[in-house]
């Protein structure tokens, strides 16, 4: 039974919404924290093609409340704030924000905004997830490394 992350969020990211809602229907805990992750690291590549880093916050802004219109059919799914905090994190101006199920959502409604945006190809599409792949790899290492000056496990003895 096929349960991968990576085809989960490429499903989701080409429109083929049944095939990802099945998988993610089979998905063990490790399968979504994966997903999370990937899902992360997806915004991540796609938020740093489209905004940098000290740049004014009015095109952030404009850009969340039309990912809004255009993907949270309730208007209540997608606080503006946290979607806000999830890209200038991307862009390393904020702490990185935790995977609970609000960030998961608005993850994917931004993720799904800036890609409709840039009209990609098949191709770049699977640049994008390559990268993603990339970012949540490095993200999760540093995670578990240990912050700089901190005493190491031997040290603490």
């Amino acid at each position: 039974m096929v349960t991968d992350p990576h085809a989960a969020l490429r499903g989701l990211l080409t429109g083929r919404l049944r095939g990802h809602e099945r998988r993610l229907g089979r998905f063990a805990e490790s399968d979504w924290l994966r997903y999370a992750d990937l899902l992360a690291g997806a915004l991540l590549v796609a938020v740093r093609r489209r905004f940098v880093a000290g740049q004014d916050r009015a095109p952030v802004i404009r850009f969340v409340a039309s990912a809004r219109e255009r993907y949270d059919a309730t208007g209540r799914d997608v606080d503006p704030l946290l979607a806000e905090a999830l890209v200038w994190a991307a862009l390393g101006e904020r702490p990185p924000v935790p995977h609970d199920a609000a960030a998961i959502v608005a993850r994917t409604v931004l993720l799904l905004g800036l890609l409709e945006d840039e009209g990609l190809t098949d191709r770049e599409l699977d640049e994008i997830l390559v990268a993603a792949a990339g970012a949540a790899d490095d993200s999760a290492l540093d995670a578990d490394r240990q912050p700089a000056g901190a005493p190491a496990e031997s040290d603490r003895r």
